[in-house]
């Protein structure tokens, strides 16, 4: 399922996404592009590949 990015209570933004089994996990940003690149991150890949790896600094 793809994350839903939804604002809460003036400046906190929050994307959630439905885990397989159901469980949801919210993550609490910040600003509205925040939250919009992270639900990017989170997306499934379309071609239904493994998860994309983590960001390395």
């Amino acid at each position: 399922m793809m994350p839903l990015v939804e604002q809460l209570q003036g400046d906190v933004w929050v994307v959630r996404v439905e885990q397989p089994g159901g469980k949801v996990q919210e993550y609490r940003c910040t600003t509205e592009q925040q939250a919009r690149q992270l639900a990017l991150v989170l997306a499934p890949r379309p071609d239904g590949g493994p998860p994309r790896p983590g960001l390395r600094s």
